[in-house]
């Protein structure tokens, strides 16, 4: 056996220097010899540990280590994460981001960023989305009425709760064109910085502002799905590659019960889908359609009035609307910057209460601090024991 941990004499072949760890699966600790078939199994206690989503801000300074505040954090959540008591995944959000970076560093960052995960991270948005969609079609098909519950399966390819083992593996994914998508997102930061003349002219709520992006959303899925429908049919066969990721959200809904309902009738019950409080409750669509109209309510409230501080503040808002919709229902902390948090503070919009998330900046650094030290004062002496016999 490779043997990674060497602890003493093995009980078996009784060979001095040959006993040890293994390694670690699920919460199993394997110990064994270098030289015999020897070999035990030792349960670990069960973990329950605080997922921390570190946006882009955060571990853009944590890996620059300009400041002190940021190093200083850092070390304790890899201590806290060395403990099993926390972690901290990264998504393709974040890989996204950093290649957008303008610096000879960003594959640097990269490797920063995947380090401090330990090699944990989330699905892809639209996978979580999706997922989420579907759940909901079905409870809308059911007539479910008990509360929506929250799923960590659906966020991550394998059990978070898990304690990790000695080694990770990283799979490099494709390359992305950088230069294409930093121009979408600066094309749709100045769209959406341009409608704001036209938002302070409006009386509407913040529920009005939000049923109305959940409606937009819900026609933009559809239209997706028309297009690629319609190219399907005049013979174009590559719109099953090339079309927009989302299109497949109408297509899956069309799935449930095509053999006993004809296309047309499939089509109207989606069409209520997306008009139920089923499609309102799909988490990743509450919180976008929530966060869009609490960024519509600042903005008839005299904020954003100088149009060029505006697209520079605001230059990550998709990117960050994005990481929050879909990830904050499977996370118990988030770090976000100012001007997002700001937003998850609209009082109708109630995301801590709603999924018991807590969302900490640096305008709240202090109470961030005092969460992580919560944590740590919190390990019970059996995760002591545990981590005694791991980390010999």
């Amino acid at each position: 056996m490779l043997v990674t941990r060497i602890i003493g004499k093995c009980p078996g072949c009784k060979r001095e220097n040959s006993f040890g760890n293994v390694n670690i699966h699920q919460n199993l600790l394997l110990r064994g010899c270098t030289h015999c078939d020897y070999s035990i199994q030792i349960p670990l206690p069960a973990l329950s540990k605080k997922i921390i989503y570190l946006d882009q801000f955060f571990l853009s300074h944590a890996f620059r280590a300009n400041l002190k505040q940021f190093v200083e954090a850092t070390n304790i959540i890899a201590e806290l994460a060395h403990e099993q008591l926390v972690v901290c995944p990264y998504s393709p959000i974040h890989k996204t981001e950093t290649l957008q970076w303008r610096h000879s560093q960003k594959e640097q960052l990269l490797e920063f960023i995947k380090k401090t995960s330990r090699g944990n991270e989330f699905y892809p948005e639209y996978r979580i989305k999706m997922t989420q969609i579907t759940t909901s079609f079905k409870r809308f098909l059911e007539n479910d009425q008990k509360a929506l519950s929250i799923n960590l399966r659906d966020a991550f390819p394998r059990e978070i709760n898990n304690w990790e083992d000695y080694f990770w593996i990283d799979v490099k994914g494709s390359l992305e064109d950088t230069e294409r998508i930093r121009k979408s997102k600066e094309d749709s930061v100045a769209q959406i910085v341009g409608l704001f003349q036209n938002w302070r002219t409006q009386n509407t709520t913040f529920k009005q502002d939000q049923r109305f992006e959940l409606i937009d959303g819900a026609k933009v899925y559809i239209q997706l799905y028309v297009e690629m429908a319609q190219r399907l049919a005049n013979g174009d066969v590559t719109a099953i590659l090339d079309s927009p990721i989302n299109a497949k959200i109408v297509e899956n809904l069309l799935h449930f019960d095509k053999d006993e309902i004809d296309i047309q009738n499939r089509l109207n019950r989606v069409v209520r889908f997306f008009n139920s409080k089923y499609y309102y409750e799909v988490p990743s669509e509450f919180i976008s359609s929530g966060l869009f109209a609490a960024l519509k309510q600042k903005v008839k409230n005299g904020h954003y009035v100088n149009e060029g501080k505006a697209k520079k503040k605001l230059s990550g808002i998709f990117y960050d609307i994005s990481f929050m919709s879909t990830y904050a229902p499977y996370c118990d902390t988030m770090f976000i910057d100012n001007p997002m948090i700001d937003l998850i503070k609209e009082p109708e919009l109630n995301l801590e209460e709603k999924f018991n998330t807590i969302f900490f900046a640096r305008k709240n650094w202090d109470e961030f601090m005092d969460y992580l030290t919560k944590i740590k004062e919190q390990k019970s002496q059996e995760i002591d024991w545990a981590l005694s016999l791991v980390h010999v």
